[in-house]
């Protein structure tokens, strides 16, 4: 069975808990995605709005979608 694990609602900098899961998953030899989808205000607001995030119009509500757009490109 082929597997990637993706890392979701992965602590904005200067946390490293998102380094130091990727760390410890890798470590223990589990296939990791190199994207990650960072926690982001522009989920709540995405759906607050009932728009996609893809939809939402500030420049940093955009790079959440960014990331899944990232994780996307490597499933192609």
């Amino acid at each position: 069975m082929a597997y990637r694990v993706l890392l979701t609602m992965v602590p904005p900098y200067p946390s490293k808990e998102g380094a130091s899961a990727r760390a410890a998953l890798e470590g223990a030899g589990i296939p990791l995605f190199k994207a990650e989808i960072r926690r982001a205000a522009a989920f709540s607001k995405s759906a607050l709005e009932g728009v996609p995030v893809r939809d939402l119009r500030d420049v940093r509500d955009r790079a959440a979608w960014l990331d899944y757009a990232a994780a996307g490109s490597e499933l192609l």
